[in-house]
Formats: C-alpha cells, structure tokens, sequence
C-alpha cells in the first residue's frame, strides 16, 4: 500500500462516517444519537487528511521529475566531486533498499496487511450492520435485572404513567415497564393499560414470545436487554417490530423474586423499524 492508497483509505473511512450521520440516521444502529455530531467532525477530519496526503504524494512526484529534468544523470560525474557522490549516492541507495544484503524493501510503503483496513469500509458501503435484534437477546440468556433496593424509602418514578389520568393508555419504555413492575412497590402497574414498542424474540421452549428493546449506555457493546412475555398471541416472525396494548400480570409475592415479567394483551399491532432501535 504506497501513500495515494492510504489517503484513498482515509478518504474512504470518512466517507463512511459521513454517509452513516449526515443523509441518513444508519449510524444509529451502533451509537447513541448524542455522537452523530463527533462522527461528523471525524469523518470530515479523515477525509480531509486522506485528500492531502494524496496531494502532497503527488506533488512530490512532480518535483522529482523535475529534478530529473533539471540535472541530467551522470552530470555529477562531470566534476571533480563525482567519484565522491557517485560512492554516497551508492551508499545511500544501498541503505535505503538493503541491496546489499538481499533484503530490500521500500520504506515509504505500508504493509500488506494495511489493506484490511479497507474491509470495514466495504462492509459499510456494501452491506451495512444491522441494529442488534433477537440474536443479541436469545444469546444474553436473560435480561436486565432490577436495581439494587432502596432502603431509605421507596422508588420514584417519571414515566408517563406518574402524570397519567385515570383509566388512559399510558405509553411507555420496555425499560420503564420491567422497573416498575420490579421495584414499584404500591404496584401501580396494576389494572393500568400501558402501550409498548419492540422487536419480536421467540422464547426457547416455544411457549409465546418475548416483546424486546435494548437499552443503549453509549454503544451497542453496552446494550442491555429488557423483555415482557407475552403467552396469549400468537408468536410472531422474530425481530418483527411490534406495538403492544395491554396490562401487567401482577404476580404473588416479592416482586424482586419474579424471573420475568407478562402482559396480558388486548392489541398487537405491527409497527415499522423505528429510527432508532434502543431505547
């Protein structure tokens, strides 16, 4: 890889970037909406610097024929230095490409393997990563536990269901959801009819299916899995995006002791992909 292939590989990487964030929201398959503006500012960064590293390549190779031009080889042997230059430049050669010892190589290219910085880029030109789905969450083995207890005094919330009137359908996170039905010990889920969104996941026995949503920290690395069971519709095809009605199935005992949490659906409701898939 000599040093127009490298710019073109910077030029390339920030293209990239820039295709994911500045026509279309792709880029929200993988970060936060937060970062948008910081993969614009590196992607205009790398190809600005690929564009001058391919100018200032080919503006020295300019000039090194233009010295050619100007000194003719063999007219430095026309002095009374030239047995003295011609045994530097000798030396000279020799270092730069080890001709002495069979060993020369070219110290102005990069490796070989620089190559497979390419394959990122392709990958996104060509086929784009998806937003983590049903894979992610068959894979994990559960989901997001609750939070640690609070001993000095009970939870507060502010979900729509804290300002919610009486008897309306209340939307809220899948997140939000599981935590209330957690950690809210005065149980206000109860007899409340709330809506949720998510992706499709079947269960590993069969037996229903799991209305999913992936919490994102920073980037899909940190996604946590959040998921409500769903048993009296049929199971849909996974990862399949979803709008749910219905109420919580408010379980005996410690809410801290339920493995995972059920709705009782009165609508299902196939929604398209939303612009960003984690809550």
């Amino acid at each position: 890889m000599n040093r127009i292939a490298q710019g073109l590989t910077l030029v390339l990487l920030g293209a990239a970037a820039l295709t994911s964030t500045v026509p279309t929201d792709l880029y929200l398959n993988w970060v936060k909406p937060g970062f948008g503006p910081f993969l614009i500012a590196a992607g205009v960064v790398m190809a600005l610097l690929g564009v001058l590293v391919i100018v200032a390549e080919l503006r020295g190779g300019d000039q090194a024929l233009d010295q050619e031009d100007v000194v003719p080889s063999g007219a430095a042997a026309a002095g009374d230095d030239g047995p003295v230059r011609s045994e530097l430049d000798h030396a000279a050669a020799e270092y730069a490409g080890h001709t002495g010892d069979g060993h020369g190589h070219d110290h102005g290219r990069a490796p070989g393997v620089a190559w497979l910085l390419l394959l990122p880029v392709l990958a996104v030109f060509v086929v784009a990563p998806p937003a983590l789905g049903s894979y992610t969450v068959e894979s994990t083995g559960g989901s997001s536990g609750p939070p640690p207890r609070d001993e000095n005094g009970s939870s507060r919330f502010t979900d729509n269901l804290s300002k919610a009137a009486p008897g309306e359908v209340v939307e809220l996170d899948v997140q939000q959801f599981v935590m209330r039905a957690w950690v809210d010990e005065e149980r206000e889920l109860a007899d409340r009819e709330v809506e949720l969104t998510g992706f499709a996941v079947p269960t590993e026995d069969g037996e229903g299916w799991y209305l999913a949503r992936l919490q994102m920290a920073c980037c899909a690395a940190d996604a946590v899995v959040n998921k409500v069971l769903i048993t009296d519709h049929p199971a849909p095809e996974a990862d399949t995006w979803w709008k749910v009605r219905g109420t919580w199935v408010e379980p005996e005992g410690e809410l801290y002791d339920v493995s995972e949490h059920e709705i009782d659906t009165s609508s299902v409701e196939a929604v398209t992909d939303p612009p960003d898939p984690y809550e």
